[in-house]
């Protein structure tokens, strides 16, 4: 008997054909493994009870980091018994991609038996700090082709030894694309500023063991790591000082990398779930509960850490030789991060005013800049914790969200939104978000968007058939979008999404749901009535909604400024709320709408409500106002808090929250009760569970939809999605959230490719 197996998902890169080919031989079966385009072929022959314990073994095991879409098998009637003695992998050929999009695998943190080896004194890679091997180290950061063979990614290069090539043919490297050493493989290089203003250069463990030093004496460094450069210096307040005035980065917290997870239990709280994602193959920094905190300017007052453990063999060299360290991305705050050597040169090394001191690096090429992955646990207390991306890409993409339901062969370009930008790639029944490329509206960021988009068409052997964008007019995606409509000698049809809706339908493609009631609260996204949205329910139906309510409106002025200024904002709630604090100029201006909207953004009234508060009152990074009115909610250890709600009214058919009312209930009470500013805030808090619940009861009742999705930046509020998804679940509804991309816009684009793969199903019934 004769059996083809066509393996198709993540199969490239992670040592499936050496797995494949030990299992086979196992059984005594004949034939060979073979990757083709994207997808594995294999092809057995043998007696029929061992092919079915192999075909069984096929569909239900496989080397970690592989990511299994779909087994085909189709027996055949040829015997292949004369032509195969035993079982091989053989040659690459190409497959026609276009049919399906392929998935390939992320860039994979460093292995246990790699860091075994790289610490192993007896070792011939001792200390080799870009260490890999069939089972981690970079993937689709190297990539310039498929399928994923050496010539087909930047590791063309580098020659292989005589005892890399040998290893290649053999054990554990088999057939390891990225396999190196000492003798063949991309070095390290320092190259920094010595005390007399002179530069100098070292190699290899020179300049691994001089980056220490220069590390250990406080001072800060670029490191050229699997996905693009960082900026590395020890957690002290006077480097960590520096840094933040060279990136740019006023109280944003910093990054922690560790060698150990013992190690980030001496600083965090570590529960079973936030374990295993620190130990994960994707590498993610996990936000945990800190209970040593490091100096002020290296966290500020955050109540978390974002811990992380090595990505690759340099990241561990430098951690179990200095302790902690800061590990930030390699640019300039906005700006995107750095991958080319010479462009960090420029930026951070001869640059005017204050540089770093020097750079680690080594001379294998990046194709794609890929931050850190960023993620929480919430209730890792209790039997139900999930995991929520605050922001998603090395480790994690280009996996795909798999969507059930929906079948076509057309291709969908999605563009997402300009801030926290992705784009997306769908299919058949698959959606690939990209990773996290920044926000549109710097000049770096806009161009790496576009870059990515012709990369990625490129690797998947993708053109697009249709263009899917948020619908406001001035976003450069939007704009974008009219460009590359004609780019490819043909008129492509685009469709617009509103930005909540595509929020919603996010969640939606995550579970491969038809409807929802769609509750999307964020900071700004342009709605149907050119006014700015941001507190929304929206009724779900296919590609379909309706408003079904919102909060109610408030006029801000001060343009793009004002989410920035929670005090100017402040003072525009305190305007609308009979209480006026405006300077005469502002006042004038207010009155005669200079510069003014009108927005039902929920993420406007955090910064209203945490300024009023006296918490904060500027937003140095996006969401800072709501991050600490979540930190002194969580403070609060009463059980009581403030009664208090917010007057829900129904206009044309929509229900309305005033905000402004709860606005001032919160300022009176704030008022007589000055010391209790934690129970106010958690209190806020209660108000906005409450009322949600509230209106989806309404909706429901109106409706008969039952199923409840959450999005949107404010549900990266863990007081607010944790117990929005509990009280909703009391009242019988069926709850969803974003946990496979993220719920802020870098989700967006997930959503906008649901839409189009919805849509032409509808079409065509």
């Amino acid at each position: 008997m004769t059996i083809k197996f066509i393996i198709k998902g993540a199969v490239q890169g992670i040592g499936y054909r050496p797995f494949i080919a030990k299992k086979a031989t196992e059984y005594g079966l004949r034939g060979y493994v073979k990757n083709i385009g994207a997808a594995v072929e294999i092809l057995v022959a043998g007696e029929d009870k061992n092919l079915r314990e192999f075909a069984n073994l096929v569909k239900n095991e496989y080397p970690a980091g592989a990511f299994i879409l779909d087994v085909e098998e189709i027996e055949l009637a040829d015997s292949l018994s004369d032509k195969y003695k035993d079982f091989k992998i053989i040659g690459s050929t190409s497959s026609e991609l276009s049919k399906e999009l392929p998935v390939f695998s992320p860039d994979i943190g460093i292995c246990d038996d790699c860091l075994e080896e790289m610490l192993d004194k007896s070792d011939r890679r001792y200390k080799y700090p870009l260490i890999s091997c069939a089972s981690c180290g970079p993937r689709i950061s190297i990539a310039d082709r498929l399928p994923y063979d050496r010539e087909n990614t930047v590791m063309i290069d580098f020659d292989m030894c005589p005892t890399c090539a040998k290893e290649y043919s053999e054990g554990r490297r088999r057939h390891a694309q990225t396999i190196s050493c000492h003798d063949c493989g991309p070095q390290m290089m320092l190259h920094y500023k010595a005390d007399d203003g002179s530069f100098i250069g070292k190699k290899e463990d020179d300049a691994v063991n001089t980056a220490i030093e220069l590390l250990k004496s406080g001072k800060i460094l670029g490191l050229k790591g699997i996905s693009g450069y960082q900026l590395v210096c020890l957690p002290k307040e006077e480097p960590a000082t520096r840094l933040r005035l060279i990136k740019g980065r006023e109280n944003k917290p910093f990054a922690i990398m560790f060698s150990t997870i013992d190690s980030v239990r001496e600083y965090a709280k570590v529960g079973d779930t936030e374990e295993k994602l620190l130990r994960s193959s994707a590498r993610p920094i996990v936000l945990v509960r800190t209970i040593k905190a490091f100096p002020s300017e290296v966290c500020k007052e955050s109540a978390y850490i974002g811990a992380f453990l090595p990505s690759s063999g340099i990241h561990r060299l430098l951690c179990d030789a200095l302790g902690p360290l800061i590990f930030t991305s390699g640019n300039k705050s906005s700006e995107p991060m750095i991958v080319v050597d010479a462009d960090f040169r420029n930026t951070f090394m001869e640059s005017k005013g204050d540089n770093v001191d020097g750079f680690l690096y080594h001379g294998r090429r990046i194709n794609m800049a890929q931050d850190d992955s960023v993620v929480f646990v919430l209730g890792e207390d209790n039997d139900e914790s999930s995991v929520h991306f605050v922001r998603r890409a090395r480790g994690y993409v280009p996996l795909p969200v798999k969507i059930f339901g929906v079948d076509n062969n057309m291709n969908f370009l999605a563009l997402g939104g300009d801030l926290k930008s992705s784009f997306a790639f769908a299919k058949k029944d698959r959606i690939i978000p990209s990773q996290y490329i920044g926000d549109l509206d710097n000049f770096g960021c806009s161009v790496n968007f576009e870059r990515y988009i012709e990369r990625y068409g490129k690797l998947f052997d993708f053109r697009p058939d249709f263009i899917i964008r948020d619908m406001h007019p001035t976003y450069h995606s939007h704009r974008y979008a009219d460009r590359i409509a004609t780019a490819h000698g043909r008129l492509l049809p685009v469709f617009d999404v509103q930005h909540h809706h595509a929020h919603a339908l996010s969640v939606m493609a995550e579970n491969s749901l038809k409807s929802c009631i769609g509750v999307c609260f964020d900071g700004t996204g342009y709605g149907t009535d050119g006014k700015v949205w941001g507190g929304e329910f929206l009724l779900c139906k296919g590609t379909k909604f309706e408003r079904k309510g919102h909060l109610s409106y408030v006029k801000l002025i001060g343009g793009d400024t004002a989410p920035k200024r929670a005090s100017f904002v402040k003072k525009c709630y305190d305007e609308s709320a009979g209480s006026p604090t405006f300077y005469a100029i502002e006042s004038a201006a207010y009155k005669s709408n200079i510069n003014a909207f009108m927005t039902s953004s929920a993420g406007r009234l955090f910064d209203a409500v945490s300024s009023l508060l006296g918490i904060r009152s500027y937003n140095s990074y996006e969401g800072e106002c709501a991050v600490m009115l979540e930190k002194s909610a969580s403070l609060y250890e009463g059980k009581e808090p403030f009664d208090i709600s917010f007057d829900i009214s129904k206009e044309n058919d929509e229900y309305i929250a005033d905000q402004i009312g709860l606005y001032k209930i919160i300022k009176d009470l704030l008022t007589e009760n000055p010391d209790s500013v934690s129970k106010l805030a958690y209190s806020f808090h209660m108000a906005l569970v409450k009322m949600i619940v509230d209106i989806c009861i309404r909706v429901r009742e109106d409706s008969g939809e039952n199923k409840v999705c959450l999005s949107g930046g404010v549900f990266l509020n863990r007081i607010l999605l944790g117990e929005c998804m509990r009280s909703l679940k009391e009242n019988s509804f069926e709850v969803y959230v974003n946990r496979l991309v993220p719920a802020g816009d870098g989700g967006i684009s997930t959503g906008q490719a649901y839409y189009g793969m919805m849509l032409l199903d509808e079409e065509r019934s």
